[in-house]
C-alpha cells in the first residue's frame, strides 16, 4: 500500500517552519509497516504539470494533505482536483487548521474525508481500512468507526465521528529534519539567524564561539492552557514534551547540522514550572541560544524573575499573545489576561533586554475607537523607557474556521447562508495575510472607514510618542536588518514632526481620504456633509458580556 503526505504551497516564498505534522504522520505510519513518503510542495513549488506527472506515475492508494492554516483553501481545492484527475481511485485526506470548515470542504472539493484533530491514531486506522479493497459504502461505514474524521455519507449527509483520541505526550514528534534531508531541502528549515531581530538585536549573537552556527526550530510542548475566541484550538489540552527528548533533539541538531540557535515554536511556553526550572538547568549547559515564539504572560505572572534566568540561559526574544490593550477586549477575546499583566509582562522584557514585539489583533467584535486608544496608551505605556520605538504588528480580527469569531460571523449571517456563499469567503480569505485590511469583515462597533484608519493611527502614533521622550532622535541601528533602515529613512522625523503638529487635523483628512476609498466619492461627501448616514453599528454594540455569552444569547438577533 502506498502512501503520500504532502503539505501545500502558500504565499509567495516558502515558509522555513518545519512541516512537523507531515513529519510525525509519515514516522507514525512507517513505525507500523506502510510505505508512507513525504512530497513537500510548499519547498519545491512544482508546477501543476509535474504534479500530475508526478501523481500519475506514483498511483497512490491515500493522500493526506497537509493544511496547516486556514488561508490555503484555494491551494488545497486545486490540487485535490488535479490528484483525482491523476489518479480517481486515490483516497484523500485533508488535516490540519483548514479541516475545520470540513462541510464546505467535503462538499466542494474533491476531499474524502477530513482528519479532525491530531492525526497519528486517525490516519493509521483508515490506512487499515483501505489495507483490502473495499467499496465506496464499506469504506464509509468502516469510517463510522473512526473517530476523528468527517465525511459525506451515502445519502449525502454531512457525517462527523467526534474528536480523536489525543497521542501521549511522550509520542508527540519534533521535526524530522532527516526526513527533510533526504526528501527535500535541508537549508529551507536549517537557516542562518542573521536576518532576524529576535536574534540580531543579542550582543551574544555576534560572540567568535558562535559563528558559522545555523538555526534551527524545535517544540517543547503542544498545545495550549487557553481557548481565545479568535484562534484554532479543536485540539484540546496543553501537554510538555519530555525534557530528555527536547535536550537529545537539541544536541543531535547541534551536532548533525552545527546548529547554536533554535526557535521554540510553543503556543504556551512553559506552563509546567517543575519542567521550565529543569529545562533551564540542562540548556544552560549546551551554550546556545533560544527565542521563545509563543508564550502567555502567565510565564512572568507566575514568577516575574523567570525571564532574567532564562536569558541567563540563552534566551534572547520572547512572543506574548498581547492583541490588546483594552480589558474589554482583552475578555471578549477571552484572553485569561489583563492589561496590567500585559503590561508586566513587557516591562519585564525591556528590564532583562530581551527583544519582544507587540502583537495585536484589532477591529474585534467590541472594538471602538475607546478601545484603540486605549491600546496606543498602553503601548506608549509599556515601551516609554524602551532604547528604540518598538516594533508592533498589527492584524486585522481575521475570523477563520473553529473559532468562535468565525461562528459570530455566522450567527450575524456575514457568512451567507449557504455552502456556496461559505465557500466565497475561504477564497477571499485564501492566500491573505491577517494584516491586510482587504480580507477584513467589519464586526467592530465603528464605520469600515475608521477601522482602516487603525492600524496606520497605532503604528504612527506610538513612534511619535517614543520620539517625543526621547528627543526626536531615532537610535543606533547598527544591528538592524537593511530593508527596516530603508523603512525607518522614509519614516522621516520631519514627516513624524508634520503629523503631530496637524494633530486630529491630520487624521481628519486620513479619514476622509478613507471615505471615499471605501465608499466612493459621491457618499463620502453626503456623509461628511451630513446629508447621508454612516454605517449603522448599533446592533454590532457590546456591553459587559462575552464574545461566547452574545453568540448564545436568544435576543438581539442571534
Amino acid at each position: 500500500m502506498k502512501i503520500l503526505l504532502c503539505n501545500i504551497a502558500i504565499r509567495k516564498k516558502p515558509d522555513p517552519f518545519p512541516p512537523v505534522a507531515c513529519t510525525s504522520l509519515i514516522h507514525a505510519l512507517n513505525e507500523n509497516g506502510y510505505d508512507a513518503v513525504f512530497y513537500d510542495i510548499d519547498a519545491k513549488r512544482p508546477s501543476q504539470d509535474e504534479l500530475l506527472e508526478y501523481f500519475r506515475k506514483e498511483q497512490f492508494d491515500l493522500i493526506g494533505i497537509s493544511a496547516v492554516v486556514s488561508t490555503g483553501y484555494l491551494y488545497t481545492k486545486q490540487l485535490a482536483i488535479l490528484i483525482k484527475r491523476a489518479c480517481p481511485s486515490t483516497k484523500i485526506a485533508l488535516g490540519g487548521n483548514l479541516a475545520s470548515a470540513y462541510e464546505v470542504i467535503l462538499r466542494k472539493c474533491s476531499i474524502d474525508l477530513c482528519v479532525i484533530g491530531e492525526g497519528e491514531k486517525v490516519l493509521l486506522k483508515v490506512a487499515r481500512l483501505l489495507v483490502k479493497p473495499v467499496d465506496l459504502t464499506r469504506f464509509r461505514e468502516g469510517l463510522l468507526e473512526i473517530k476523528g474524521v468527517a465525511f459525506l455519507d451515502d445519502k449525502n449527509v454531512c457525517r462527523f465521528t467526534g474528536q480523536a483520541e489525543l497521542i501521549a505526550r511522550d509520542e508527540i514528534e519534533e521535526p524530522d529534519y532527516e526526513l527533510l534531508e533526504k526528501s527535500s531541502s535541508i537549508s529551507q528549515y536549517i537557516q542562518y539567524p542573521f536576518n532576524r531581530d529576535d536574534f540580531m538585536f543579542d550582543s551574544r549573537t555576534y560572540e567568535y564561539k558562535r559563528r558559522g552556527k545555523k538555526m534551527a526550530t524545535i517544540f517543547t510542548s503542544k498545545g495550549c492552557i487557553n481557548t481565545c475566541t479568535f484562534c484554532h484550538r479543536f485540539v484540546k489540552g496543553y501537554r510538555v514534551i519530555p525534557l530528555e527528548k527536547v535536550i537529545n533533539t537539541m544536541k543531535h541538531l547541534i551536532d548533525r547540522y552545527n546548529v547554536g540557535f533554535f526557535c521554540i515554536s510553543d503556543e504556551s511556553f512553559g506552563e509546567d514550572r517543575i519542567w521550565l526550572e529543569e529545562f533551564i538547568e540542562l540548556v544552560k549547559p549546551l551554550d546556545i541560544l533560544f527565542q521563545i515564539g509563543g508564550a502567555r504572560v502567565s510565564l512572568v505572572k507566575k514568577d516575574p524573575g523567570i525571564m532574567l534566568r532564562l536569558k541567563d540561559a540563552g534566551l534572547t526574544a520572547v512572543y506574548f499573545g498581547i492583541e490588546s490593550g483594552s480589558d474589554k477586549i482583552l475578555r471578549i477575546m477571552e484572553k485569561n489576561a489583563t492589561k496590567k499583566e500585559n503590561l508586566e509582562a513587557i516591562k519585564l522584557c525591556g528590564e532583562a533586554g530581551i527583544y519582544t514585539v507587540i502583537q495585536l489583533v484589532i477591529g474585534m467584535p467590541g472594538e471602538n475607537e475607546s478601545t484603540i486608544n486605549e491600546t496606543i496608551d498602553f503601548i506608549n505605556t509599556a515601551t516609554e523607557r524602551f532604547t528604540q520605538p518598538q516594533f508592533v504588528a498589527i492584524n486585522y480580527l481575521q475570523a477563520l474556521p473553529g473559532t468562535l469569531c468565525y461562528e459570530f460571523l455566522r450567527a450575524r449571517s456575514l457568512l451567507g447562508s449557504t455552502i456556496d456563499e461559505e465557500e466565497q469567503y475561504l477564497i477571499k480569505v485564501a492566500d491573505v495575510n491577517a494584516s491586510e485590511f482587504r480580507q477584513y469583515i467589519n464586526v467592530s462597533e465603528e464605520a469600515l472607514a475608521k477601522v482602516k484608519l487603525w492600524k496606520a493611527k497605532i503604528s504612527t502614533l506610538t513612534i511619535i510618542y517614543w520620539l517625543k521622550r526621547h528627543g526626536w532622535k531615532f537610535p543606533n541601528q547598527r544591528h538592524r536588518k537593511k530593508t527596516n533602515i530603508k523603512q525607518l529613512l522614509k519614516s522621516s522625523i520631519l514627516l513624524y514632526r508634520m503629523i503631530d503638529f496637524l494633530g486630529e487635523k491630520f487624521w481628519g483628512l486620513a479619514l476622509a481620504a478613507n471615505m471615499i476609498s471605501v465608499y466612493g466619492i459621491w457618499k463620502a461627501s453626503m456623509i461628511m456633509l451630513g446629508r447621508a448616514e454612516d454605517d449603522d453599528r448599533s446592533k454590532f454594540r457590546f456591553g459587559p458580556e462575552t464574545l461566547r455569552e452574545k453568540i448564545n444569547l436568544k435576543t438581539g438577533g442571534f
